[in-house]
């Protein structure tokens, strides 16, 4: 869609560094397109903040055109009806698995009794966790927010778990591919957290981090909408990525232009002990951003077999990165103790 632009009336500049503030910055990659998802017009470029090493796009769209960029998003429908069986019948063996792996129920799952969990239990090494499903069936059960619910997929595992959940979400397509599925959802922005200051248990943002004009500003309602024992999940792509390095401009992280600035691992997990808060960090899985990633690089419209193979290979090439070069950085907050 390079042939097309973005309104310039529709943009804006960008001064300074939407986490430190800093001023000084350089060119990390111009002329980047929407690769991802191929609905947003325009050439796009994004810099490093040489003060926290955040990667930020600049200029960017404005919050009032922002909405123009999701026209075709993932978190607006369920999968389509030709793999719907499968995909329901590969969901049930996880969920297997994870109930006999935590000791839960994770509803629709095959049943099988804790005596035959092997089974299932050969998968593990080959099936990626979702970030937060460990903390969900070993905490105390309470009020759990999701903030950028989308759709409401991991609403409904929370609450499958015995969660009493709510989903903020501001795209009214996945607002309403969530309430189809009986999920407690409100439409609007992360402002709504004002309204919920000290009650969560736990309070989920996966993946928003980086969609938002004012970061820091979401950052500080997380934390405040927790109890004084609560805990925050925060998932969010990491600018000093190890894959970032290898696919430049091509990295499935950028995902111009709705990734309008992404932290680095360090300075964020700095800022959030700032504020009186302890991380621990969970290792992401990065195949499937390899594999988008390789998918982007050739351009092409959807995954191929040689893409796979690609990702894997360069995967095991790299080697396990050290935590601060994670490709998805996954925190778990909680207040620390004096």
């Amino acid at each position: 869609m390079a042939s097309e632009i973005w309104p310039m009336e529709a943009m804006e500049a960008v001064a300074s560094c939407p986490y430190c503030g800093a001023m000084e910055r350089a060119l990390a990659f111009g002329d980047v397109e929407d690769w991802a998802f191929a609905c947003a017009p325009g050439l796009w470029q994004y810099w490093d903040c040489t003060h926290c090493n955040a990667l930020y796009l600049h200029p960017r769209p404005t919050p009032a055109s922002i909405g123009n960029a999701y026209r075709h998003y993932y978190t607006h429908a369920a999968p389509a009806n030709a793999h719907r069986l499968v995909s329901a019948l590969k969901q049930r063996v996880r969920n297997e698995l994870w109930s006999q792996t935590w000791k839960a129920s994770i509803a629709p799952r095959l049943g099988l009794p804790h005596w035959l969990g092997w089974t299932v239990a050969w998968l593990k090494p080959f099936t990626a966790e979702p970030f937060g499903l460990r903390r969900w069936a070993q905490r105390p059960k309470g009020m759990l927010i999701d903030v950028g619910c989308g759709n409401g997929d991991k609403l409904s595992l929370a609450a499958r778990l015995g969660w009493r959940t709510l989903g903020i979400e501001m795209d009214a397509s996945a607002v309403q591919a969530a309430k189809a599925q009986g999920l407690n959802v409100e439409h609007g922005g992360y402002e709504l957290l004002v309204r919920y200051q000290g009650q969560a248990d736990c309070v989920v943002c996966s993946h928003v981090l980086e969609h938002v004009h004012q970061p820091l500003e979401l950052l500080h309602l997380l934390l405040a909408s927790l109890k004084p024992q609560g805990v925050l999940l925060l998932g969010v792509p990491n600018a000093s990525s190890h894959l970032r390095r290898h696919y430049g401009k091509y990295w499935r992280g950028l995902e111009a232009p709705r990734h309008l600035a992404i932290p680095d691992s360090n300075w964020l997990m700095a800022w959030l002990r700032a504020q009186g808060f302890q991380c621990t960090q969970v290792p992401s899985y990065d195949l499937e951003t390899a594999l988008e990633s390789e998918r982007m690089r050739r351009k092409g419209n959807s995954v191929e077999a040689a893409d796979l193979r690609a990702a894997r290979a360069l995967l095991s090439q790299l080697g396990r990165p050290a935590m601060a070069q994670q490709d998805i950085l996954q925190l778990v907050c909680e207040r620390a103790r004096s």
